[in-house]
């Protein structure tokens, strides 16, 4: 994307607070990624927003001007005389002075808070008087102290105070632009001028109103055009230095190379939302392929009529499957109204089956299972019925879908192995290894809540847990020896579970009350 050098200092603000507030969207993915913004950020958008404000008024101010002019030679609506559209746009051209007044204290104002507030949006009223007393020492830093001072409509040597202080008057008192002279003579002529009247003048007297009319038609519009202009001039140069301050005070990021940068990480943020499902058939080896279709052929020969769709989930489909780690995951799903079909009686012991009955696997309470068979599985059997399935941006409502029942398993295990006492070491192995893949797969799950992205690759996980939160690397390694080669005891395997259990508790309540926050501000939001 090629950026366009800017040239004057108003631009360079504008484009200085919109990369601003970029930069600072691109350092908080996880928000970004549920729809939230921060108040930090939100106040850095309202910056821009006012800097919007500054150029909108400074284009209607230049559209006024431009009719100020137009309006003695153009045509003006019945019943209405060119004076008093003159007197108008004089009215709106000062009022838009005064708009232009707020938008530029509100802008400095919020660019030199100390403290972001809590309701960014939400603003009282910018005294002047108010912004000279308390900021003072920043308004000198800056530089722009003086120019501030210009907006004060007491100022005697300003011509934007000259401005202001005929809005005053406009508006709350006795407006002086229909009682300027030449505006009254004009009435006047108008009058004069009519058939009835022009009967009872002599030829001097047309004479004299004619050379009324044009002397006060080019003074009253020639000098009201010369005053907008000088006018708009001077908010022009204002606005240019004391935006050429702030850019410099603030070092906003305005340089080519600077936004270039910036649009490039915002890119790589919201390609980082993205769930990429890497698995293919192609990817499986040839041995694996030639044993899921054996299987998959004895599986149709059983009862083909009530098998709906098969999945293959997992480092086999990803093409990352390592022998005597992985496992070959298979969810089932059948046409039937119980799960008495003898599937699981029937297959490869390296195989790990999960059945379902369509209606179970589409409900509210396996969405899990969709979203892992879309995100990281491919169909190798039957109709794919997840096709229009929707899987939620990398982020904190993706990770709460694959890890809310992290708790559910920690209390299965401990009940497994109270209820077992005198297991095998085997047995105690194979449940260890499936648990501490498992636990590593939660703290991804933290990972990807706090800073959003997906991968369905256990390697890269653990990289990208160590990559974020390195003081848990001793964790994650002892957790991937477990997963790797597993414990053979019960009092190991019980302390697993219990050194585990309370870390997942903290952060999966985090993780479901930054959920509860945001359902709670989207359902006010929609009251």
């Amino acid at each position: 994307m090629e950026i366009k050098q800017l040239e004057n200092n108003f631009d360079k603000l504008k484009a200085g607070c919109l990369f601003r507030s970029i930069q600072k969207e691109n350092s908080e993915p996880e928000n970004i990624a549920l729809g939230q913004i921060s108040k930090e950020l939100r106040y850095l958008q309202r910056q821009f927003e006012y800097a919007n404000e500054i150029d909108r008024v400074l284009k209607e101010l230049r559209l006024t001007t431009f009719l100020i002019k137009e309006c003695r030679v153009a045509g003006v609506p019945t019943g209405v005389n060119r004076q008093e559209l003159l007197a108008y746009y004089q009215g709106v051209f000062l009022t838009l002075v005064h708009q232009m007044k707020d938008k530029v204290l509100q802008l400095v104002h919020m660019m030199t808070e100390e403290i972001v507030p809590e309701k960014p949006a939400i603003e009282n009223d910018i005294k002047l008087s108010n912004l000279l007393n308390k900021k003072q020492k920043i308004l000198r830093t800056i530089g722009i102290e003086e120019e501030i001072k210009n907006w004060d409509q007491e100022n005697p040597i300003s011509k934007i105070a000259v401005a202001l202080r005929k809005r005053t008057h406009h508006h709350h008192r006795v407006s002086g632009l229909r009682y300027d002279k030449d505006f009254l003579n004009l009435g006047f002529t108008d009058i004069a001028t009519q058939p009835n009247f022009q009967l009872a003048l002599t030829d001097y007297g047309k004479q004299h109103i004619k050379k009324l009319r044009l002397e006060s038609t080019e003074h009253l519009f020639s000098g009201a055009l010369m005053k907008a202009e000088d006018t708009l001039k001077a908010i022009k140069e204002n606005v240019e230095k004391i935006s050429g301050a702030l850019v410099n005070h603030f070092k906003l990021p305005i340089s080519q190379e600077d936004a270039q940068k910036i649009i490039t990480e915002q890119g790589k943020m919201m390609n980082s939302f993205k769930v990429v499902n890497r698995s293919s058939i192609d990817k499986v080896p040839e041995a694996y392929k030639e044993l899921l279709k054996m299987w998959i052929e004895k599986v149709r020969a059983k009862s083909p009529e009530k098998v709906v769709a098969i999945y293959l989930v997992g480092s086999l489909g990803r093409g990352e499957y390592e022998e005597g780690y992985s496992d070959v995951n298979i969810y089932i799903i059948i046409d039937v109204g119980d799960l008495s079909f003898k599937i699981l009686r029937d297959y490869d012991e390296r195989f790990s089956l999960k059945l379902f009955t369509k209606a179970e696997f589409l409900s509210k309470r396996c969405q899990k299972y969709r979203v892992i068979a879309k995100a990281d599985g491919v169909l190798v059997y039957g109709e794919d019925i997840i096709k229009d399935e929707k899987v939620p941006k990398a982020g904190l409502f993706l990770a709460l879908i694959l890890n809310d029942d992290i708790l559910e398993i920690l209390d299965r295990a401990k009940k497994w192995m109270e209820g077992n006492p005198a297991t095998s070491q085997l047995e105690i192995s194979k449940k260890s290894r499936k648990l501490a893949k498992r636990l590593i797969d939660f703290m991804y799950g933290v990972v990807m809540s706090n800073k959003p992205q997906y991968t369905a690759s256990r390697k890269e996980r653990i990289e990208k847990i160590n990559e974020m939160y390195p003081e848990n690397k001793n964790v994650v390694e002892t957790l991937f020896g477990v997963s790797k080669y597993g414990i053979w005891k019960l009092e190991s395997f019980k302390n697993l579970i219990e050194g585990f259990r309370s870390r997942a508790e903290m952060n999966l309540k985090k993780m479901q009350d930054v959920k509860a926050g945001i359902e709670k501000q989207d359902k006010l939001k929609g009251q």
